[in-house]
């Protein structure tokens, strides 16, 4: 065990998305290794929830306020109690308050994670949190690199640390059937809300709800949780075929929904790594995704899945159309986007690179 080690990951949403879903696999994976690790999250949220079912120290500190004294003074306690040597902060918001206890009590990495394709605000306060409370930047893809380097000059390139989400295979595998001998179910995985694109997938639906099928229909399976949730619903009872969309809430066995899909859709308007998109072609699905972010950098256009532009309903509803009426296309789809992932996301790989990023001074 690695007790001269102590890996903190801060993260103060209270939701469960694919961001919050890295940093425990990432905090359960350098614990496997040997190196105590811990999560700062809201108190009673689902970040900290999901933590402790895979035996993590969770530690509940609100951040809520800028700056806030008392919120300053835990982080700062906590961290010289339990000796933190590397802070990996979710948000600016989490920066601008663990970052800055880290500083102060001495934690001598202490990186940012840019988790979404969103430029940074070229303001003297931002300078001041990323080029002196941060040690560095971690980017989950080429996309966010380059739009965090190209909004702001004073950046150095080599202080922004490339960190795919690594894959575990183990349980992000191929199924014993194809796809083409399941149910024709269009897959989704994330929040339900608008940055995801759903409201160009529910007018995209129309389209297939509109048209005629064989017998089963093809059925839109929504996994997830957010702000849309009342409006999918509604809209779907509105449709000539309701039964056809489903909501099946949070799901915790992705492998196994996965599994019971045909395809996978991420109709995004903006991602960060866009984790739904590598899980489901390691799982052998074809994907449909938007031309937004790092999704082509995930999904190769006809050659693992097909690629629209964001916000157009009639070319994602030819997209899905096309893979549905040939099942023998979404195979090889899918087969080519499962070779793709077990080359390039390997979740081992990125430990070794989070590990050697966290620990500089282990470096060979």
């Amino acid at each position: 065990m690695n007790n001269n080690r102590h890996v903190c990951f801060v993260n103060s949403l209270r939701e469960l998305g694919g961001a919050e879903l890295w940093f425990v696999d990432a905090a359960r994976g350098l614990a496997d290794r040997g190196f105590p690790t811990s999560i700062i999250a809201q108190p009673d949220s689902a970040l900290a929830g999901h933590a402790r079912e895979r035996d993590i120290p969770v530690k509940s500190i609100p951040i809520r306020f800028d700056g806030a004294p008392w919120t300053l003074s835990k982080l700062v306690r906590y961290f010289r109690q339990t000796r933190v040597t590397a802070l990996v902060c979710n948000m600016t918001k989490d920066l601008k308050a663990a970052g800055l206890a880290g500083l102060w009590a001495g934690v001598p990495v202490r990186l940012a994670s840019r988790e979404s394709d969103f430029p940074l605000k070229d303001k003297l306060y931002y300078r001041w949190y990323f080029g002196h409370v941060a040690t560095g930047v971690l980017v989950n893809s080429e996309a966010t690199r380059r739009t965090v380097l190209d909004s702001v000059p004073w950046l150095e390139s080599d202080r922004v640390h490339l960190l795919y989400k690594g894959i575990d295979r183990r349980r992000f595998n191929l199924a014993t059937d194809a796809p083409s001998a399941r149910p024709p179910v269009v897959g989704f995985v994330g929040q339900l809300i608008a940055r995801k694109g759903l409201p160009a997938l529910m007018k995209a639906w129309e389209f297939l709800d509109a048209a005629d099928w064989p017998d089963p229909p093809p059925v839109l399976r929504l996994a997830g949780e957010g702000a849309l949730d009342r409006e999918i619903r509604t809209w779907g009872q509105s449709l000539r075929r309701p039964e056809c969309v489903e909501l099946v809430g949070f799901v915790d066995d992705v492998p196994t929904f996965w599994h019971g899909c045909r395809c996978a859709v991420l109709p995004s308007l903006a991602e960060g790594f866009g984790l739904a998109a590598a899980e489901a072609s390691a799982c052998g699905l074809p994907v449909v995704a938007t031309r937004a972010s790092s999704l082509p950098e995930l999904v190769h256009h006809e050659k693992t899945g097909l690629l629209v532009p964001p916000d157009r309903p009639e070319a994602l509803a030819a997209a899905l159309t096309r893979l549905l009426r040939h099942p023998g296309l979404a195979d090889d789809f899918g087969q080519a986007g499962h070779r793709f992932v077990a080359a390039t996301y390997d979740h081992e790989h990125t430990l070794d690179q989070l590990q050697s990023l966290v620990c500089p001074e282990d470096r060979p």
